[in-house]
């Protein structure tokens, strides 16, 4: 027998076992498409999936895609369903990827999705997971909650229109680290341009107000840059809130010790926290119900690469290895064209798992 036959059996076998372990907690297998229509990765969420979605086109010209993750196979295949209720989920197949040098990637996943639940779903999933690798001794789990970053933003004194911005591009690390750098150092505050932009305003005043110029309409144009002058940036403001965002992104620590440091953080900032106890309550439930055994760690910046996390995240490690990888993600089935759903669900690399 060939090595690479031998791992595919290998896989296979694997993979028996876990779907089983699944089933027993009372998830349903289904199989998920293969291909996906790319307008429903561009019409409904922009760019945001199709950058890294192989396209093609079928004899009809209509654009598809190899399906880029399973989480949104999943996510559109539970809209097509048309299902109501609680839905317990579990897959397994490939997943096709371009990496940022356009090279194809593909990840052997298999997982588990709970669709609209009323309970916290959160711990079933991360118990179903960690049930899997049972027999490894040195588990490692980093969570973060993405909602907790999105509402610390929120607080701060910063203009509303900046708010939107950092939240929304907190996935694209390097970008969002050019705009804290804006925003500490005021650097594109450039007054001499700023004096054309008024001129440019008067101007703007004069044309047809339904012109499109760059995507957007002159009445669209007038509204942002007179938002910008009733909610001018800060210096002072700026540059605190650069801080803060900083020092809350450096809080990297034990899950039991969340709490206690979040709290001194918030006093010790002045900061007025949306839902603050919901959210330390949530992870004071998962550090009790995980046990002193498992060893959890709360990293603020984890789970910000993919875009569709709207909360609770997790990743599990042994050693160096990421095998597996869950969070919720209660906006991206309205996204993909379906209505507003609270789901959660988690991935298992079975490549790194083999």
């Amino acid at each position: 027998m060939t090595k690479a036959l031998a791992n595919k059996k290998n896989k296979e076998n694997i993979s028996k076992k876990i779907l089983n372990i699944f089933k027993k907690k009372g998830f349903n297998f289904i199989d998920l498409d293969i291909v996906i229509d790319t307008d429903l990765l561009t019409q409904r969420s922009g760019e945001a999936f199709k950058k890294y979605a192989l396209n093609f086109k079928d004899k009809l010209g209509k654009e598809i895609s190899l399906r880029p993750d399973l989480t949104i196979a999943t996510a559109i295949q539970y809209i097509q369903r048309k299902k109501k209720g609680t839905e317990k989920l579990s897959y397994f197949g490939s997943a096709f990827r371009l990496n940022k040098k356009g090279e194809l990637k593909v990840f052997d996943q298999i997982g588990c999705e709970i669709i609209n639940s009323k309970s916290a779903p959160e711990f079933l999933i991360l118990s179903t997971i960690l049930s899997v690798f049972n027999k490894l001794k040195k588990n490692k789990i980093i969570l973060n909650d993405i909602g907790l970053f999105k509402n610390l933003v929120n607080s701060l004194n910063l203009p509303q229109r900046w708010k939107l911005r950092l939240i929304r591009h907190y996935s694209r690390k390097e970008y969002f680290d050019e705009l804290l750098n804006r925003l500490d150092t005021n650097y594109d505050l450039d007054n001499e341009k700023i004096k054309i932009d008024y001129n440019r305003l008067e101007d703007l005043k004069k044309m047809d107000a339904n012109k499109v110029i760059g995507g957007r309409t002159v009445t669209e144009i007038i509204e942002r840059f007179e938002k910008k002058i009733k909610d001018p940036r800060d210096n002072f403001n700026g540059s605190r809130s650069v801080k803060i965002i900083k020092d809350f992104l450096k809080l990297k620590l034990p899950l039991k010790k969340t709490e206690d440091v979040i709290k001194k953080f918030i006093e010790k900032n002045d900061l007025k926290i949306k839902n603050l106890n919901q959210f330390l309550l949530k992870l004071n439930n998962l550090n009790k119900k995980l046990g002193t055994k498992q060893d959890a760690i709360f990293d603020p910046k984890f789970g910000r690469e993919t875009q569709y996390y709207t909360g609770l995240a997790f990743s599990i490690f042994e050693q160096n290895k990421e095998l597996a990888r869950g969070g919720e993600y209660n906006n991206l089935i309205k996204t993909l064209g379906g209505k507003q759903t609270p789901a959660f669900g988690a991935a298992i690399n079975l490549n790194q798992l083999i």
